[in-house]
């Protein structure tokens, strides 16, 4: 078998082993059974755990940032991502949401190495900054700035941009929470994240006399 193979198949059930019993609580050894090859053999691909682990964070931030690009979202600078958040409609933006949604619910890779972090973050300080990172800090970050910027640029409301950003991202993170064990709800999920969006978009954004969106 060829080594590259070797070497994804470790990564495979590293994280398959990771979701179910966190970071800690799997052994080199344990995922080396879970390849069938001897501890010796995976490292050869891996000089630790850590290793396997590192490798597998780079891997899902390329996975999101391809996920990113294939839906083709605003990028670049803040002012230049603002205004195209800024021209388009509310259609696009619920097939957007419902992308980045689908992908940490239901990727396969994505979704293990999810729960990975939710419960190893209790006692792995590394899985607790990465998962923070992941689905808070730089979400809020990210968004608390572009509503800055759109409230700047007029098409949003005047209002605190980090309290907008709270209330835009919570209920996208609750229902990835409510719904992870639950994919015969997918539809229900997706439903009540369209219903946020709509009312999140018809309470910030600014209208024109004519009723028209700015």
């Amino acid at each position: 078998m060829e080594p590259k193979d070797t070497k994804s198949r470790i990564l495979s059930a590293a994280l398959e082993l990771f979701s179910t019993s966190g970071y800690e609580g799997v052994s080199v050894k344990q995922i080396a059974e879970g390849v069938g090859i001897k501890d010796s053999s995976l490292y050869k691909h891996f000089s630790s755990k850590q290793e396997i682990f590192d490798t597998l964070l780079e891997q899902m931030n390329t996975r999101f940032a391809e996920t990113v690009a294939f839906y083709k979202l605003p990028q670049g600078e803040i002012a230049n991502v603002a205004q195209e958040y800024g021209k388009r409609d509310l259609i696009w933006l619920k097939k957007a949401c419902e992308a980045i949604f689908l992908f940490f619910l239901k990727d396969e890779k994505a979704s293990k190495f999810r729960k990975m972090l939710m419960i190893e973050q209790y006692r792995n300080q590394e899985a607790a900054k990465t998962f923070r990172s992941w689905f808070a800090d730089e979400a809020i970050s990210f968004q608390e700035a572009l509503f800055t910027e759109m409230i700047k640029q007029g098409y949003f409301i005047e209002a605190p941009a980090k309290i907008i950003a709270l209330q835009f991202y919570a209920p996208f993170f609750l229902l990835l929470c409510l719904y992870d064990t639950m994919p015969e709800k997918e539809d229900e999920a997706l439903s009540l994240l369209m219903a946020h969006i709509e009312h999140f978009a018809k309470t910030n954004q600014l209208y024109d006399e004519n009723g028209e969106r700015i």
